[in-house]
């Protein structure tokens, strides 16, 4: 189907004094979708509109929308092409009349999404603009002509929209807000609902969403995990990996790297030593300071707590050679040398003395950023 938008304005603000006067109409069709009362002339006159009513001019018939207050904001959308008729008159909608649907929760995600495919011109975003039109058209005159009764609100049906939405726009910062925002619910309310429906919460099936499409880009290119994070939406790379380890009991950088493997492909090494490849690379870190000649850890959290078997305050207290085995000393004190003079380390392996005597293998690095030091560690096998 051959339909061209010619143009998708969303959340026009206008002045009292402002007025849309084209007495000759225009050479398209456009749809505008009113927030506040206006005074629109329809094909039977004048007419008086309240917020949620919107109107499809046809071509050539005149536009003249006057507001009746200090300020007024609409939706327009404007659209034409050689099956635009055809659309029109398939679905029934009557031109240059008010319509007035009852409900109208649909229409804000579905110009958005319009505009959106107008902007990327992704593959086949012809087609996907003229089903998104034709479902917004559909829905208007279904709610339009829809007993008042069977259009009570339907939150199963909201939320499915909702939800498809969401999935095909992971990448936006979504938050639990803006998504209840958008049902008009509470946030708890919109929570309860949303698990109810689909047995998630709305942040894990977010996370889940973000995380599948992760895997896609991490199986097929050498794209930076960095880059795959921001791509899929999270608001940082050590979020990304913390939440991908934790679901896929796995690093992003190991599961690329076996993805590309099997089809021999050579993964672009990133560059490792950096804050963000050492987080990437580790699973335990922080922030440590130099106290009469010895290292002292800060900021652990439990998981390097649970490792250990101390608790996070014995472990801010104590010095790091306290920790390490004995034959492993002499290794351990070149560290600290190296640390006090200075030098980063990278991948130091040392044995550390659990809190049941028994012995566990890390691989420590350490890398300093303007006066703070910070400290990565990742488990290592202990030799045979």
């Amino acid at each position: 189907m051959k339909i061209r938008i010619i143009a998708c304005d969303i959340a026009v603000k206008q002045k009292s004094s402002d007025i849309i006067d084209l007495a000759k109409g225009k050479r398209d069709y456009t749809l505008y979708f009113f927030k506040n009362p206006v005074l629109v002339k329809t094909k039977i006159g004048l007419h008086d509109v309240t917020a949620g009513d919107c109107i499809l001019i046809a071509p050539g018939f005149p536009h003249y929308i006057k507001s009746k207050g200090e300020l007024w904001n609409y939706d327009a959308l404007s659209f034409k092409g050689s099956d635009a008729s055809r659309l029109v008159n398939q679905i029934g909608f009557e031109t240059n009349e008010i319509h007035s649907p009852l409900q109208s929760y649909f229409i804000d995600a579905l110009l958005e999404k319009i505009s959106k495919e107008c902007r990327a011109l992704d593959m086949m975003w012809d087609r996907v603009i003229a089903s998104t039109l034709d479902e917004m058209l559909t829905k208007i005159i279904r709610f339009s002509k829809q007993d008042f009764v069977l259009s009570m609100p339907d939150h199963s049906q909201k939320l499915r929209d909702l939800r498809s939405e969401i999935h095909e726009s992971f990448h936006l910062p979504w938050t639990i807000k803006k998504m209840a925002d958008k049902l008009n619910l509470s946030c708890s309310r919109f929570a309860s609902l949303y698990k109810q429906e689909f047995r998630t919460s709305p942040t894990e099936d977010l996370i889940k969403t973000r995380i599948a499409q992760a895997k896609k880009m991490l199986s097929t290119t050498k794209v930076s995990v960095k880059q795959v994070s921001v791509a899929c939406g999270f608001e940082s790379v050590h979020y990304f990996h913390r939440a991908f380890k934790k679901r896929i009991d796995i690093t992003p950088k190991h599961y690329q790297n076996f993805k590309l493997s099997k089809k021999g492909s050579v993964p672009v090494k990133e560059r490792s030593f950096t804050l963000d490849g050492l987080s990437l690379d580790s699973d335990f870190s922080g922030t440590m300071e130099i106290v009469d000649g010895e290292i002292v850890f800060h900021g652990n959290d439990s998981a390097w707590s649970d490792f250990l078997g101390f608790s996070i305050d014995i472990l801010k207290d104590k010095p790091f050679l306290n920790f390490i085995c004995p034959q492993d000393l002499d290794i351990a004190r070149e560290a600290v040398s190296n640390i006090i003079d200075g030098q980063n380390l990278k991948d130091v392996a040392v044995r550390l003395v659990n809190s049941d005597d028994s012995l566990v293998k890390i691989e420590f690095s350490a890398i300093t950023k303007g006066n703070t030091w910070f400290w990565f560690a990742k488990k290592a096998f202990m030799d045979d």
